[in-house]
């Protein structure tokens, strides 16, 4: 059988070359978020202290650091944030510089037109604020899982509404993230050629999420009124502090001895 001419002539398609910046940046951000989020809730405890005497102390030592207004009470807390640091990874110590660094660079340039203006050398502290706060915070994300942090919240006599849009937030922003992360990656393979059309296509990206996340939420609310859900949310462990707590007692009053000595002079 004889084959037709346009059968028999071999094609030779190149298909215009296109930027896919965007998808790739946008995939890997979304995957950053997800690794974070799993990494921190199988994260073990480092250390033999309740999440509840660790959540107790931050709170005071943050008060103290929002208060401070010398540089030497800041540098007593720096060392804390720099010995902590010092027991964690390479890759983890990263990650808290950077997170900490962008915040403190972002509140100087907030701070510059109050220096330019002859406010005085003080407003320099928010900054150096800044980098304390952020990076505790991150230090506390390193430490103590996300799960012992909402059963210390129950310790506070926080709502427990609360607690709850807490964990169904965390949870659904990891499986929205999967499914963004899967969109991404179908959308990548199937890019062919030059797309002029970018922000329609990570627009129905995000479309898709929106209704995906209105589905599941419709779903766990029949799933909670079909359970005969009261609104207790109670954990299965609750909270409870521990004898090592007694060092963060006393590493507590230190600081405040301190505040008192540098801040206060008395």
């Amino acid at each position: 059988m004889d084959l037709p001419e346009w059968v028999q002539t071999e094609e030779v398609y190149q298909p215009d070359r296109d930027r896919d910046y965007f998808i790739s940046r946008s995939l890997l951000r979304v995957l950053a978020v997800l690794l974070s989020i799993r990494q921190q809730a199988y994260v073990k405890m480092r250390h033999c202290f309740s999440a509840v005497g660790v959540l107790g102390f931050l709170l005071g030592w943050l008060l103290l650091c929002v208060a401070a207004h010398t540089t030497a009470f800041l540098c007593c807390q720096l060392a804390l944030v720099l010995v902590l640091s010092c027991f964690l990874s390479g890759r983890a110590i990263r990650q808290i510089l950077q997170g900490a660094m962008v915040a403190m660079f972002f509140s100087l340039l907030l701070v510059l037109p109050a220096l330019w203006l002859g406010s005085g050398g003080t407003v320099l502290l928010l900054p150096f604020k800044t980098f304390l706060t952020v990076s505790s915070l991150a230090l506390l994300r390193q430490y103590l899982p996300w799960n012992k942090l909402t059963q210390a919240l129950c310790f506070f006599r926080v709502p427990q509404e609360v607690i709850f849009i807490l964990d169904t937030t965390l949870r659904y922003v990891a499986l929205l993230g999967e499914m963004a992360g899967d969109m991404l990656i179908a959308l990548k393979l199937r890019s062919v050629g030059r797309n002029q059309r970018k922000q329609q296509a990570l627009g129905s990206i995000l479309g898709r999420l929106f209704l995906r996340s209105q589905e599941m939420s419709q779903a766990m609310y029949e799933a909670m009124v079909c359970r005969g859900f009261t609104g207790e949310y109670s954990s299965v462990e609750s909270g409870k502090l521990q004898r090592a707590d007694i060092m963060l007692c006393l590493l507590c009053i230190l600081y405040m001895y301190l505040f008192l000595q540098l801040e206060v002079g008395f």
